[in-house]
């Protein structure tokens, strides 16, 4: 019997849609902020999802860089 439990694949819960709304409103309520960065890899959602909803619902998206995505 193993004394240690095996290695966890990932150290933190991957976000959401409500999550991401929390950031974007979070962000765009506060005038001091421009725009909102995202790792796509601290997400479950694809970009592919991603992109056309905030696009549908007003926010100007673009790619940055491999795995990154900005608000405006």
């Amino acid at each position: 019997m193993s004394k240690l439990d095996p290695r966890p694949e990932s150290q933190k819960p991957k976000y959401s849609w409500d999550e991401l709304n929390i950031m974007l409103q979070n962000t765009f309520t506060d005038p001091s902020k421009k725009s909102l960065l995202i790792d796509l890899r601290q997400f479950k959602i694809s970009k592919e999802d991603i992109i056309p909803e905030a696009e549908k619902q007003g926010y100007k998206v673009s790619e940055e860089k491999e795995h990154y995505l900005r608000f405006k």
